[in-house]
């Protein structure tokens, strides 16, 4: 059963903080074999964090598997959240990182959603360090990628969106749950989490409903504040830059896996990305959700021939 996957969580081998930088101080975490071949693996969100269940997916008596959470996220710690958190500062941490673990073979770049795009980014930054890419769940971070949460998706939910404009009195629903986000007071903060701040998980679900949250998760506030700051500044990268920059990353093996009905990061993202990597290796499964058990077995399958 898929559940099996990750049914025993691997333990680490390695773990602490790189040197604070702006007020930042930012965990890592490594599995599998030390002398293995190298897997920088970039998370969700943003704001999510590492997991364990990744390291996973690979094979790690011959794989050398490294996590960070990224600015803000997580275990890393932070003086301001936000300052100097942009996708910039991300990829510089990671570098840092790769040099702090004194790492001189060239890495596999991993990731799904917005890990893919930050596995992306890093790829075309330093196409000399990339063996191969591994990616799922893809997300560009256009402008057209971020309407479809923020405005198109309305045209499946026209009821979600109803129900969101009725917590808030700002003409658009986006301005308006950003300020009840980031204000001080706490029940401002429960209806940003309780309605626009969960959104985006109910995409996809045939029934979805908003539950009211009666208490604030802390952790649950931080991470949807560094999504919608990257989110209000366009993800901190230029418009289309991932395919702009495609031919820096052509000759780099790519493997791209994608759900055709994920209504979070539609399809066509895998599909944009495959058409500007001719010699990419792209799978849509037939599956619903944004990540999905068959989506997971599939990468781990698929990663055992990719590699």
């Amino acid at each position: 059963m898929w559940f099996n996957i990750f049914n025993r969580m691997p333990k680490p081998f390695d773990e602490g903080f790189l040197p604070s930088e702006n007020g930042h101080s930012v965990y890592y975490v490594q599995y599998g074999n030390p002398a293995g071949e190298p897997v920088l693996s970039f998370h969700g969100g943003p704001g999510g964090s590492s997991r364990p269940k990744y390291a996973k997916l690979f094979d790690l008596k011959k794989y050398r598997f490294i996590q960070f959470d990224q600015r803000g996220c997580g275990q890393s710690k932070f003086a301001d959240l936000l300052d100097h958190n942009d996708t910039t500062a991300l990829l510089s941490d990671a570098m840092r990182l790769i040099k702090h673990l004194n790492i001189d073979k060239k890495i596999i770049s991993h990731g799904a959603s917005w890990g893919s795009t930050m596995a992306l980014l890093f790829a075309e930054n330093n196409p000399q360090m990339v063996k191969k890419i591994i990616v799922s769940s893809v997300f560009l971070a256009r402008p057209c990628d971020a309407d479809w949460v923020r405005r198109d998706s309305e045209r499946f939910y026209p009821d979600l969106w109803d129900e969101m404009r009725s917590h808030t009195r700002h003409r658009e629903v986006y301005d308006g749950y950003y300020r009840l986000l980031f204000s001080p007071r706490i029940k401002d903060n429960l209806v940003a989490l309780s309605y626009l701040g969960s959104y985006e998980y109910k995409l996809g679900q045939l029934n979805p409903q908003f539950t009211p949250l009666s208490e604030l998760d802390e952790d649950a506030l931080r991470m949807s504040r560094i999504y919608f700051h990257y989110d209000r500044n366009g993800f901190f990268i230029g418009a289309n830059q991932i395919l702009k920059n495609a031919a820096k990353i052509k000759h780099i093996p790519t493997l791209i896996l994608h759900n055709r009905m994920d209504f979070c990061c539609p399809v066509k993202q895998a599909w944009d990305l495959h058409k500007a990597l001719p010699k990419s290796k792209l799978t849509i499964l037939p599956e619903y959700g944004h990540s999905s058990p068959k989506l997971i077995k599939e990468v781990k399958k698929q990663l055992k021939e990719f590699l």
